[in-house]
């Protein structure tokens, strides 16, 4: 296994695998935390219906207070339960009967007289009269307990009443049957709407629901009619059976909420997998690109070595056989001096290669742009070059540009065209053809360098360009360099403001293109 598959498997290994793990146990838990979420919901919503409950319990219980105080035997005292049913809106009238048995004639004490002679016929039906929970609230006043009771009483005229029941003594210690006739939407609406308001905030919506006709008797946020209170989390009104109590958060219903919180979930979590799959992408190409440039810079040091070392052998060897007299005739001494010389400028041009690329990449290699005509430049460097391309059995062709003028530094555009040309040789071993050209393009000076030689892949294309890389299959790898020359025109091309580009296919040749800028530009 190379070190790139080790990296990708560690990584993997390290961050993937515990992270996809993790994702997948959340997503299959995710049925169990909703139902969790639930359950905490409704002990929360639970909690404060039982606070509102508790609530109307205590304002009832205030009021059985007051009322014992005034079912008094001294009628002087009624002007208690006068002053409790003015400030209370919601209590319409209290009564009394002086004895458990129900059918005797009750005390009505009410603030309209009308509403006293309807309590007391009620009271005279036996119809709704109800035994044994008068009964039951003995049983309990016995034990040391009052129990107030709901009693289902006939319909009062004038309104919708609730009849409420427990058992008092008198000073003699005799029990006695008491009640109230109270107006649960009143009482709500007074009493209980401003507790509900405190509660609700703007977090929840509170409502109270008369269950017989569906119909909502308060809420806390009237415009609010994003659900009804089939959604909303309810429980029974303790005072009033025939109503309840309802909660939810305010603008969605509780199972909105949970699927909410859920798909937030989800969307965070997938969203950390795929920042962390993508950061684990970019480690690993960085990764990869550091690894691959230290094997590029490995290789790199080796080709040089075998390309420094054989001219080096060769001029050892001559300059030792013709130091030691060995060679007689001045026409064999002639060609030795003449591959002493090519090999020493082979030498020097490796190492010239090394030194500016090494000050290329240090952004020390001095710049100086000034209008160039590409044609004239050109032109000098074949000159310079038809013997090397002649005696290596090239064929060229240049077609310029007469009017064309180019932004660049004069050294550099001669090195980057030298290089392309080396280039074009060195991978030309059949078809030893170069077609060099002149052209405008759209707002710049284009020059393209074509051979016709074993091509370049497409898979190796993207990398030519990159520092000390070198194919390694093919016929190109069997061509010994350095690795440098194609970074060095990139990074020259780059500091001149313009660019190169390469279309190539195997076996058939390749077609560098430099972009330079217009001197009108």
């Amino acid at each position: 296994m190379n070190a790139t598959r080790k990296i990708a498997l560690l990584l993997a290994v390290v961050f993937l695998l515990p992270a996809l793990f993790f994702s997948g146990y959340e997503l299959s838990s995710q049925n169990k935390n909703e139902a969790i979420i639930q359950e905490a919901y409704n002990r929360q919503l639970d909690a404060i219906l039982f606070s509102v409950n508790q609530y109307s319990d205590d304002i009832l219980n205030r009021w059985i207070t007051q009322v014992e105080g005034g079912l008094s035997t001294a009628p002087s005292t009624s002007g208690t339960l006068d002053n409790l049913l003015m400030i209370n809106g919601a209590l319409s009238a209290v009564f009394m009967i002086d004895t458990v048995d129900h059918r005797a004639v009750p005390r009505v004490y009410a603030l309209d007289s009308s509403m006293a002679e309807e309590v007391r016929r009620a009271w005279e039906n036996p119809a709704w009269q109800n035994t044994s929970k008068i009964n039951q609230l003995l049983s309990y006043k016995r034990s040391g307990f009052r129990k107030v009771d709901v009693l289902n009483g006939p319909p009062i005229d004038g309104g919708n009443f609730q009849w409420l029941v427990f058992i008092i003594e008198n000073s003699r210690q005799a029990p006695r049957i008491a009640g109230t006739l109270i107006e649960p939407e009143v009482f709500v609406e007074e009493l209980v709407g401003p507790r509900l308001q405190e509660i609700a905030r703007d977090q929840f919506v509170l409502s109270v629901v008369r269950l017989q006709s569906g119909t909502t008797i308060y809420n806390t946020a009237p415009r609010d009619t994003a659900k009804t209170i089939t959604e909303a989390f309810t429980k029974e009104f303790w005072l009033f059976p025939d109503y309840a109590l309802g909660i939810r958060p305010k603008g969605s219903s509780i199972q909105q909420v949970i699927n909410d919180r859920t798909t937030t979930n989800l969307v965070l979590l997938l969203s950390v997998d795929l920042l962390l799959i993508l950061a684990v992408v970019l480690v690993f190409r960085n990764v990869k690109k550091e690894v691959q440039l230290a094997q590029n810079k490995s290789d790199f040091v080796a080709n040089v070595s075998h390309e420094i070392r054989t001219p080096l052998a060769l001029i050892s060897m001559f300059a030792e056989t013709l130091e030691m007299g060995r060679v007689k005739s001045e026409e064999k001494k002639q060609e030795y001096y003449t591959i002493i010389h090519k090999e020493a400028h082979r030498l020097s041009g490796i190492v010239n290669k090394i030194l500016n690329f090494s000050q290329a990449e240090a952004n020390k290699k001095p710049l100086t742009i000034e209008p160039l005509h590409p044609d004239t430049e050109i032109n000098e460097i074949l000159k310079t070059y038809d013997f090397h391309l002649s005696n290596k059995g090239f064929v060229y062709t240049f077609t310029g540009s007469p009017d064309l003028h180019i932004l660049a530094d004069r050294q550099a555009f001669i090195e980057v065209i030298i290089n392309l040309i080396d280039n074009a040789i060195k991978y030309s071993p059949d078809q030893k053809r170069i077609e060099i050209s002149c052209h405008r393009g759209i707002g710049v000076g284009l020059i393209a360098i074509k051979d016709f030689g074993i091509g370049i892949s497409k898979a190796d294309q993207k990398h030519v360009f990159d520092k000390f890389y070198r194919v390694t299959s093919g016929n190109l790898a069997q061509t010994r360099g350095t690795g440098l020359g194609l970074s060095l025109v990139k990074q020259l091309m780059d500091a001149q403001r313009g660019s190169i580009a390469l279309e190539s296919e195997p076996g058939k040749g390749s077609t560098f293109t430099l972009s330079f800028p217009l001197e009108s530009n």
